[in-house]
């Protein structure tokens, strides 16, 4: 590796890409698009290694805006909910609104970090590369931040606005309502073609973790149905009784589905699909209303 006395780096990219290849056995040409960014007419140059910590510091400041965008969000949701009543409806909306905020503020933080650490590399092939690479993904990073907080600046902003109108809970309520009952329709068309046919395992598992799913959603809205009746009767309103007729309708539906389920289930009698049934189940169990929905993707991710 070669190196100027007054303008620090300058090497050939061929000859940094060989270096690199020589000794991590990385693919040449991930190593050279990796660098890309630090390349001037073929050289890798300080200066370039310079523009390109410039660029990513300035996304970086994007993100930084954004959050600050979104804090003040969350601090206006929070005041309207200061004149909201003391309901898990409310409550824990709020908080899972914070935890957000705070993840995104901690991840912003780290990428402070991996950017002041990536802007001064070693002066070695291996650490102008990790230097390289380090920066792609703070600048991928952050970009990312910035989708999530503005997704999470206007849902703060729709809480607001369902905080201050029962119209809008109503609205809101049906329309999750309806979604279920989609799902619901759903799952017995799935549970009729079960019933026909010889099913492999892994359709009668992925039929039976849909119906725990749906369990959760159905005592999800069975819960937030009767904060939002009582929310209703503080203000000197009601809050139709027809959608408490439909969430009952949609849990005894379900709850047809679970057994016609579980009797296929016992006629299979399969030791591994059993397995996984059990303990996928047994996670599910640990949720209760108000879901933690973020959760619940997370653990059927995993199975």
């Amino acid at each position: 590796m070669t190196e100027s006395d007054s303008e620090g780096v300058r090497i050939p990219v061929d000859d940094l890409v060989e270096a690199v290849a020589d000794r991590t056995d990385e693919d040449p040409d991930a190593i050279r698009r990796a660098l890309d960014p630090f390349v001037d007419d073929g050289i890798v140059a300080a200066e370039a290694i310079e523009s390109t910590v410039s660029d990513v510091s300035q996304i970086l400041a994007t993100t930084e805006t954004r959050i600050d965008l979104a804090s003040r969000a969350y601090e206006d949701a929070s005041a309207a909910a200061d004149d909201a009543p003391d309901l898990d409806a409310v409550s824990v909306r709020l908080e899972r609104f914070a935890d957000r905020l705070s993840d995104l503020r901690d991840r912003r933080d780290d990428l402070g970090a991996a950017l002041g650490e990536a802007g001064d590399p070693p002066d070695t092939p291996e650490g102008i590369h990790a230097s390289a690479v380090d920066l792609r993904e703070t600048a991928a990073e952050a970009q990312r931040l910035v989708r999530v907080a503005d997704d999470l600046a206007t849902e703060l902003e729709r809480f607001e606005a369902w905080v201050g109108s029962a119209d809008r809970r109503r609205r809101g309520f049906e329309t999750d309502l309806a979604d279920a009952e989609e799902s619901l329709d759903s799952l017995s068309t799935t549970v009729r073609d079960l019933d026909a046919d010889e099913p492999s395992p892994d359709r009668l598992f992925d039929a039976v973790v849909q119906a725990e799913v749906l369990g959760l959603v159905v005592a999800d809205l069975r819960a937030e149905a009767a904060d939002l009746d009582e929310w209703a009767e503080r203000e000197d309103a009601s809050f139709p009784e027809e959608l408490h007729d439909r969430v009952d309708g949609a849990d005894r539906k379900l709850a047809a589905l679970a057994a016609t389920l579980e009797d296929r289930r016992a006629a299979t009698s399969d030791d591994r699909v059993d397995e996984r049934i059990e303990a996928v189940v047994a996670d599910l169990d640990a949720f209760d209303p108000p879901v933690a929905w973020d959760r619940v993707e997370e653990t059927i991710g995993s199975v």
